[in-house]
Order: C-alpha cells, then structure tokens, then sequence
C-alpha cells in the first residue's frame, strides 16, 4: 500500500511539475511578445484572459508531445538510430505545436476578432506571429535536446548500474572459488600430508609448508583480480602440482605444454588449479589407477585441460560446483562457450582470452 501511494504521489508530482513549467513557458512567451510590441509589460487585470490563453495553449502542446514521444520512441527508438530519433522528434513535435497553435489562433480569432479572417489577422500582426513561431522552434529544438540528454543520463545511470551488479557478479563468484580453495578437505589432505612428512623427512616436509604457503599467497593476492595472465596461473598451477605430487608421488601426472604466444593472454584466476583439483578429486588415484593430466593449446584458440578416467571415489559425488563457477566468470570476458567433451578421456576447452577481452564486465 505503501509504494502505491509513493508512486501515486510520484506520478502527481511530475504532473503538476509538468503544469507549472509549460504555464511559466506560455506566459513568458505571451510577456515577451507583448513587451517586444508595446514596448511595456502587460498588466494583470487587463490580459488575465490572455495569461490563461497561454498558459493553456503550452499545457496542451506538452500533452501532445508527450504522447508523441512516446510513440516515437516505440518506432525508432534513441539506442537504434539516435541521430534519426532526433531530427525525427523534432520536426514531428515542431509540426505538431504549430497545428496546435494554428487550431487555438483560429478559435481565439472568432471569438475575438470574427471580422478578420485568421490570414488577415497574421497579416496584419507579421512582426508578432513570426516571432511566435521562431520562438516555437527553438522551444521544441531546447525539448529535443533536453529530451536527448535525459535519456543519455538514464543510460549512463543503466550502464553504471549493470557495471555494479556484473562486478558484484564477480566478486561473488571469486568468493565461491576462494572457499573452494579453503575447504576443509584440501585443508585435512594437507596436514595428513605434512604429517606424515614430519617423521620421514624433515626437509620435504618444510618444503611442502613452504610450497602450500606460496599457493594460499597466490589465492589470497589474486582472488580479487578480474582475470591474472596465464603465465601466472600455469606458475601456480606448477606449485600446486608439486604438493600433488608429494600426496599421490609417480601415480599422478601433469604435462603442460603451452606455446609462448599466448602465455600474456588473459585467464580468470584459479580456473586451471580448479579443474587440476576436479580431475584429482573425481578420480581414484593409486599405482595400479594412476592418472595423467595434460593442458595444451589448439591452433591458439582453446586451451585444453584433458585428463585420463580412473574410478569415481565412493565417497565423493559430483556438483559440478567449480566448473559452473568458472563458465559463469568466463562470461564476463568473451561471449565464446566453454566446451566439455566427457568420453574416453574428459576435456574442458577454454577460449583464449585476448588482452582485449571481447565482452567487457
């Protein structure tokens, strides 16, 4: 009840603005051309009924064009052909408030003046109607243009807005890769592992602390990122491997094989340790099921993560959590699909991301 009432008063009060700036209008119109004539200002009580004229005649060409524009802008509207919607809403509000005028001229001369014929009367009083119609024109060509920059100012307030709401996007799906990173379960994974490594060997053990530290250093720095080079992400693609490898030794491999031309090309971070993470997470590994990795190019374009199938882990069912993640981010910078080929082997295919993103955020 309360937002009816707001837009209620909303819509009364736009109204009534619109009443008060299309009266100052006629009226000072109606001063101007009388002072430019009589060389003094009309009195009050004397032209009342001309101040009233006025007022009325701009209340009703402000309705015409209102409802004008609205049709206008249903057939040719300001985003498909600006320069078109213009001159277009210009010279149809123009001919419209001339029409107006006319209509209201020849109804005011037979009441007042039903001797004269209205081309007589304008004949007569050339000075006054060619003013009035300059006047007419640079009045519509001033609504035109203030009509123009209110919708530029509403698309520049749209186009902010939905910057905000695709940044906010984002953020939020860093968040969710963020958390994934922290799990409590690759967290567990590596303490057993560092554990373990205490007693056997100290030296490993504090390289492995080291190497999951630099991991966390690089999630943390970068997360808030819109998108890192995929020369830093194969870097910590590399760290995160060789914690990998101190967990699961020889029956895990990983081969990256990327050409050089492309390692400045964008990449949204943590997207190719989140699908090295899926392919480990989703697969037995062990020496009789080991499993290989391989990330590689195709003509440039793509960038292929492509692993081998052991046996799903019992205890582990897939969401599809992170892959979702990382085709929504991909959305923000190139309007190409994130392919996923699930046969003999499974592939993800991510489109190259130039430093000129084709889809900005």
């Amino acid at each position: 009840m309360a937002i009816y009432h707001s837009l209620v008063y909303g819509r009364m009060r736009k109204l009534w603005l619109g009443i008060g700036i299309s009266s100052f209008i006629g009226i000072t119109y109606f001063i101007y051309l009388y002072y430019s004539e009589k060389g003094l200002f009309p009195s009050l009580e004397g032209h009342l009924g001309y101040f009233a004229l006025c007022a009325l005649t701009t209340n009703i060409i402000g309705l015409a064009l209102y409802y004008s524009d609205r049709i206008l802008n249903k057939l040719v509207s300001w985003s498909q052909n600006l320069s078109g919607r213009f001159f277009l809403g210009f010279i149809i509000n123009t001919l419209i408030a001339f029409l107006i005028l006319g209509a209201i001229g020849v109804i005011f001369l037979k009441i007042d003046s039903p001797q004269l014929a209205f081309n007589e009367y304008t004949t007569v009083h050339y000075d006054v109607t060619a003013k009035l119609l300059i006047l007419t024109i640079i009045g519509i060509l001033i609504y035109t243009v203030i009509n123009f920059a209110l919708y530029s100012y509403h698309q520049y307030n749209v186009v902010h807005i939905e910057s905000a709401k695709n940044q906010r996007k984002q953020l939020e799906l860093q968040f969710e890769a963020l958390k994934s990173q922290l799990s409590p379960h690759y967290l567990f994974n590596c303490l057993n592992t560092i554990s373990s490594l205490i007693f056997k060997d100290p030296h490993l053990a504090e390289d492995f602390i080291r190497r999951l530290a630099s991991t966390y250093q690089y999630i943390l720095n970068n997360n808030a990122k819109r998108f890192v080079t995929l020369q830093q992400e194969i870097e910590f693609v590399k760290s995160y491997n060789y914690l990998l490898q101190v967990r699961f030794e020889n029956n895990l491999k990983l081969d990256i094989n990327l050409p050089p031309n492309i390692m400045d090309s964008k990449i949204p971070p943590l997207t190719l340790q989140m699908l090295v993470e899926n392919a480990v997470k989703h697969n037995v590994i062990s020496k009789d099921k080991p499993l290989s990795i391989y990330i590689s190019a195709i003509d440039n374009t793509d960038i292929s993560i492509t692993n081998t199938k052991t046996e799903k882990p019992l205890h582990v069912h897939s969401m599809h959590v992170g892959l979702e993640n990382i085709i929504k981010r991909y959305q923000f910078f190139t309007t190409r699909n994130i392919r996923i080929d699930d046969a003999h082997k499974y592939t993800v295919m991510l489109p190259v991301i130039q430093n000129k993103p084709a889809k900005s955020a």
